[in-house]
């Protein structure tokens, strides 16, 4: 029988605990991370951002209230649901499974229980006085409660799309599935100097000097470099960086869990697109993960029809269902896609002035 210690601190002082049918469900500030990983790693459906470390990490870059619903059947952990309370200064208050993430809502051992999250959770939202509940689901899940509740609008958003490829056994046989062009665009690379170095955090300097340029660039406020300092320090992942006689020209993370092998960021820098260090960069991480022993690759999320989404498809990647579950309170519902990460004056920042400023921006774009 798993057992928890509830710590009493923070917001949630005392344990919250509350009975749907026969389903228990525990509300708490500090859940044992050993029983919340566990679940976790066990879980085929789980991503990499289900686990404790990575809502610990978002929540302390920004300062964001974390909690953790699980819940518990016949004593045994059996679903549990990470949130983030999202109060942005001039927007809806929210909670959010999880901000900045693809997908990293419920996961379950039945649709049941899944159900009983959703309830609890959105009992929670009105207990904080969040106007919406957003849960981010990759695949086709349906998050419906089983009897209407009258509180709530509920609406699935489908904007973006997941994309992953599966992995041959070895990198050799990865090459010979590849299209030619992209075969010659990575020779390409090759013969124009680039290399790629793969390391952990004594790369993170490298990488987020062309993560935050290239964001500069699109118009994007970046993420604090705290943000993946604290990843990279306590999940397993891999930082890529693929240089030119010397000069960094394309960077990114990959986080491992199970057997797929997740890349959320990676970026180039423009001058040296006709290098093409990008496509020596992604094939190094699909050959390393070919090559490990992993059985697929998650590319992360795009806009269906978009460059980025078209991009990553030559590589072999298909489009996975990705939902965005939203619940309303009253009359008023949230529209995730009505956020954006795109602000034309922004590409006019000097670089550093972007660096400095923009995580206090980014902060409260969820996206």
């Amino acid at each position: 029988m798993v057992s928890f210690d509830i710590l009493k601190t923070g917001e949630f002082a005392t344990a919250d605990v509350r009975w749907y049918k026969t389903i228990m469900i525990e509300i708490y500030q500090n859940p044992d991370p050993d029983y919340w990983d566990a679940y976790v790693q066990a879980c085929p459906d789980a991503s990499f951002s289900h686990l404790h470390g990575w809502v610990d990490t978002l929540s302390s870059t920004y300062h964001l209230c974390p909690i953790k619903l699980v819940a518990v059947d016949g004593g045994r952990l059996s679903g549990l649901l990470p949130l983030v309370l999202f109060t942005p200064p001039r927007g809806d208050k929210r909670l959010i499974s999880l901000p900045y993430t693809d997908a990293a809502g419920i996961i379950a051992d039945d649709a049941a229980i899944a159900a009983e999250l959703v309830r609890a959770a959105l009992d929670l939202a009105a207990d904080l006085g969040a106007q919406h509940l957003e849960l981010r689901q990759a695949g086709d899940v349906l998050l419906r409660l089983q009897e209407p509740d009258e509180r709530v609008i509920y609406t699935p958003h489908t904007f973006k799309t997941g994309l992953v490829r599966a992995l041959p056994p070895s990198s050799e046989e990865l090459w010979d599935q590849l299209d030619a062009k992209v075969r010659n665009q990575v020779r390409k690379a090759r013969k124009c100097g680039c290399s790629t170095k793969i390391g952990g955090s004594e790369l993170l300097g490298k990488f987020y000097r062309v993560f935050s340029e290239n964001m500069r660039d699109l118009g994007s406020p970046v993420h604090d470099l705290g943000l993946f300092r604290g990843m990279v320090g306590i999940l397993a992942s891999r930082v890529f960086v693929v240089s030119i006689k010397g000069e960094v020209a394309a960077a990114a993370i990959v986080f491992e869990k199970g057997e797929t092998l997740f890349n959320p960021w990676a970026s180039s820098i423009r001058c040296f697109r006709p290098q093409c260090p990008n496509m020596l960069l992604y094939w190094s991480m699909l050959a390393f993960g070919a090559d490990n022993g992993y059985k697929r690759f998650d590319f992360g999320r795009s806009t269906p029809g978009a460059s980025t989404c078209r991009f990553k498809m030559q590589w072999g990647a298909k489009k996975e269902a990705l939902v965005w579950h939203v619940f309303s309170r009253g009359a008023s519902y949230w529209v995730p896609q009505n956020e954006s990460l795109v602000d034309e004056a922004w590409k006019k920042l000097d670089i550093e002035d972007s660096r400095k400023r923009g995580p206090a921006v980014r902060r409260w774009i969820s996206l």
